[in-house]
């Protein structure tokens, strides 16, 4: 499964960068059967992420989205920028001490954090996603908290109106946000409209509010909004982020911390 999911990233990432390619020179890339790739390609496909034609694959942009992916899921994204993702989720778990109060929000590099905080940690954790809740059980944390609702596979997160009014009654000392698209025009923005209300509880309810993103979210727009960036307080991404965003964000007030 995790090699299936590591390939999937590694033919986005090739598709990408080449505009396309065929087949063959996909199966010579990654040294697997063409067989294998028609079969990753069509899961590709399905997923709304490229196109076929004529024994050829093309990622599939959406100008209106500054021609990025126009779907989210998160299997895929476990692969692309994972090495990132990584050090952005251990140095966000080294911000986490005891007796803190934390929220873990959706996404790829928030369950880095989970994974990453310390054995028997005295502390209190809300989560509202499965892969998060897969990392934190296992570390015998003081309290644990979960979300439960409508489960969406693609994020892996359980959405509800329960959800959310349990997310308004807790006061967090730390968010651990994520976001699919950092704008300074536009703000931070989602893939999907039902992630809005839970993120934007997460933040009302939260002292310090945490951004984790990797250097590809910036100058990103996806289709839902849910705050300006000017709410954060701390992000933290890694060192391909431009000096020019450094630079916004600092202005803005933000601690930036490079990784």
């Amino acid at each position: 499964m995790k090699d299936r999911i590591q390939r999937l990233g590694r033919v986005v990432e090739i598709l990408r960068e080449r505009n396309g390619a065929s087949i063959r020179e996909l199966a010579g890339c990654l040294k697997v059967s063409e067989m294998t790739i028609r079969r990753d390609l069509e899961e590709l496909r399905r997923d709304n992420i490229i196109s076929l034609i004529h024994g050829a694959a093309i990622f599939k942009t959406d100008p209106a989205q500054g021609g990025q992916q126009r779907d989210y899921h998160l299997s895929l994204e476990k692969a692309v920028s994972n090495t990132e993702k990584e050090r952005i989720g251990k140095a966000a778990a080294r911000m986490v001490v005891p007796g803190d109060i934390i929220i873990i929000d959706i996404g790829t590099t928030t369950e880095y954090i989970a994974r990453y905080i310390p054995m028997g940690h005295p502390i209190t954790a809300l989560c509202f996603t499965m892969n998060a809740l897969m990392e934190i059980c296992k570390k015998n944390i003081e309290n644990l908290i979960m979300g439960g609702g409508y489960y969406h596979s693609n994020t892996q997160l359980f959405e509800s109106v329960e959800t959310i009014s349990l997310i308004q009654r807790i006061r967090a000392t730390k968010l651990f946000l994520s976001a699919a698209g950092i704008s300074r025009e536009l703000g931070l923005t989602c893939a999907n409209q039902y992630e809005v209300n839970v993120k934007q509880a997460c933040i009302n309810s939260s002292l310090k509010k945490i951004l984790t993103a990797d250097s590809r979210k910036f100058g990103r727009i996806r289709p839902a909004y849910f705050a300006s960036l000017d709410k954060m307080d701390t992000v933290i991404t890694d060192s391909n982020i431009e000096d020019s965003w450094v630079k916004i964000m600092e202005d803005m007030g933000i601690t930036v911390e490079v990784v």
